[in-house]
């Protein structure tokens, strides 16, 4: 015994103050023999709360599979221990559900939450956090499996709102989610809303504790969130505006080289992009392409994004060649990371597709296309936006080969998809339309 808690204190040194971002192999060989010791050092109970609080860093795409191995068995010796009806149980039934939701199996995330509510559920007091906190997961599962979301995040965020400090945010990230669900739903003034709130109750608590990291974090991060939804609505100089104010806080707290970091610049050089600020736009992403290439992130998905963008810069310009070198070093990283058939291959696949239309290579066009058509299609179904901005952009292409039926064709199922979508004022509505509009005066005219 007295060898395993010299040993677990040894490794415990080594995990104080990860930063999610910035977690190596070592220390996932830290996190993994600290286990080891810490079950035999430690009662189940005290247990589950030691794993709950070490395992909080390593939620992320590289370490998922390690940490559910670990809390597999830890809901094991909890339900052996423990019961199945205990606090503690409940407490790894939501960890291992918050890793089946990062791991895109809703269902089981969905099961496990529930048996975790059914148990919080049956002791007293029914305004716990906990219960509050397992509501809004729910919610969040609800939404990404298109079921009923919103159902639970109104008790979840009274419950939350109570026990509201620097130590319990649950109440912040239950307002974050909502406004995601908004945004999803094509609700942008009640996502801006739920982001306000949210950086309401962010300020009233920096008050309180102007240094405290965890509230400057969440504050930079929900900035961040809102500053993207105003890009998206075309509120350009608020969105700006967020943007800078969640980097200051971000070079406060990370400093100035961060993925996080990063990652804001990637989104104000994206806006830069949309508004034809070219120059401004190329200085961030090669910014961010540095700090990323510095911290050797080089395999990551926010990584791919960034290439994925400075090509496009490089497109506008006319310098195709070193666009095309971005574009395929993008795509084999997502590829890699990702899988070759996730959503943000096909939208590497589309801009191949479309320089390579540019640069009159057809062939090898039309299989990047196809191949961003068909993954659109097997994910989201042949109705979704994505699947219609596709189908637009092979248009183009059929008509470039003056396949101009099969254009014909093409353009009218995008016009479809579109504006069922997004309606006849859409801007990507317009594209399309015009395409077709100037297909058939070019067929006039021949």
């Amino acid at each position: 015994m007295k060898n395993h808690k010299a040993l677990l204190e040894s490794y415990e040194q080594r995990l104080e103050n990860l930063d999610p971002e910035l977690i190596t192999t070592d220390e996932e060989i830290f996190l993994k023999e600290a286990f080891i010791h810490a079950k035999e050092v430690f009662e189940p109970e005290k247990l589950v709360k030691w794993f709950t609080i070490r395992a909080e860093p390593f939620y992320r795409p590289g370490s998922l599979k390690l940490v559910l191995t670990m809390y597999e068995e830890l809901l094991d010796i909890a339900e052996k221990k423990l019961g199945s009806e205990n606090p503690g149980t409940a407490t790894v039934l939501n960890g291992l559900a918050r890793i089946y939701r990062y791991i895109g199996n809703y269902e089981e995330a969905l099961n496990l939450l529930s048996r975790a509510l059914k148990i919080h559920e049956m002791l007293p007091g029914t305004e716990q956090a906990e219960i509050g906190n397992i509501l809004s997961e729910m919610d969040i599962l609800n939404y990404l499996m298109d079921k009923q979301a919103l159902s639970y995040y109104t008790r979840a965020l009274e419950i939350q709102k109570k026990v509201l400090s620097s130590e319990n945010l649950g109440a912040v990230i239950t307002l974050n989610r909502m406004a995601f669900c908004y945004r999803g739903m094509k609700k942008p003034e009640k996502a801006e809303e739920f982001f306000n709130r949210a950086l309401e109750f962010l300020e009233m608590l920096q008050e309180q504790k102007p240094d405290k990291r965890v509230i400057v974090i969440y504050k930079a991060g929900t900035l961040n969130n809102l500053g993207i939804l105003l890009s998206e609505v075309g509120k350009i100089e608020e969105a700006e505006d967020r943007y800078g104010k969640a980097l200051k806080l971000q070079d406060k707290v990370y400093g100035r080289e961060h993925p996080q970091v990063a990652q804001t610049l990637n989104n104000l050089a994206l806006l830069y992009f949309q508004t034809s600020r070219y120059e401004k736009a190329l200085i961030l992403n090669t910014r961010s392409l540095e700090i990323m290439e510095k911290l050797g992130k080089t395999e990551h998905p926010g990584f791919a994004t960034t290439l994925n963008n400075l090509a496009g810069i490089y497109v506008h310009k006319g310098r195709h060649e070193k666009a095309l070198e971005l574009y395929k070093r993008a795509l084999e990283i997502r590829e890699c990371i990702l899988s070759p058939d996730h959503p943000d291959v096909a939208k590497t696949l589309n801009n191949l597709g479309e320089l390579y239309r540019i640069l009159g290579h057809h062939k090898k066009a039309l299989h990047m296309y196809t191949r961003a058509l068909n993954i659109y299609e097997t994910t989201f179904g042949t109705t979704h936006p994505d699947v219609g901005t596709t189908l637009n952009n092979l248009a183009g292409l059929h008509e470039c080969l003056g396949e101009y039926k099969t254009a014909i064709n093409l353009y009218e199922k995008a016009l479809n998809i579109i504006q069922k979508e997004y309606g006849s004022d859409h801007p990507y509505f317009k594209i399309t339309r015009n395409n077709l509009i100037s297909l058939y005066d070019k067929m006039e005219r021949s």
